[in-house]
């Protein structure tokens, strides 16, 4: 396949960094959304834990207890995990936009932090890091 060059770099690599751009948008959107959805959902999570919690015998609602007494700071830090890499992967969009050499660095950074989300995060987060490997 013939490659034609564009200020120094591939075609097929411009093509990729458009595309990784693109994904990086559309990945921080809903990452956001998901973050606030997850703020706005919380006490109404936190109810229905203290629910199943107050029905289960002594032995295993340690765990249920635990869960519920550490429940907001659980989500509060899930909220913030959500919004950072959101901001983060819009940041490296914008800057794959730009063709800054930057960009890559945060897109990694950015993509190994969703590898963390099991098991949708780690297969999109695998998908995009083997795509981002074929850019230099």
């Amino acid at each position: 396949m013939k490659k034609h060059s564009m200020e120094g770099s591939s075609y097929n690599e411009h093509f990729i960094k458009e595309i990784l751009s693109i994904f990086d948008f559309v990945s921080s959107i809903l990452l956001i959304i998901g973050g606030f959805v997850l703020l706005y959902f919380t006490p109404f999570l936190g109810s229905l834990i203290r629910t199943i919690a107050s029905g289960v015998g002594y032995g295993s609602a340690k765990l249920f207890y635990f869960l519920v007494a550490d429940f907001e700071f659980f989500s509060t830090l899930g909220v913030i995990f959500l919004l950072l890499n959101g901001l983060l992967l819009f940041l490296a969009g914008l800057g794959l936009l730009k063709l800054s050499k930057w960009s890559i660095k945060i897109h990694y950074l950015s993509w190994i932090m969703l590898l963390l989300i099991f098991p949708i995060g780690t297969l999109y987060g695998a998908f995009t890091l083997w795509i981002t490997s074929k850019v230099n």
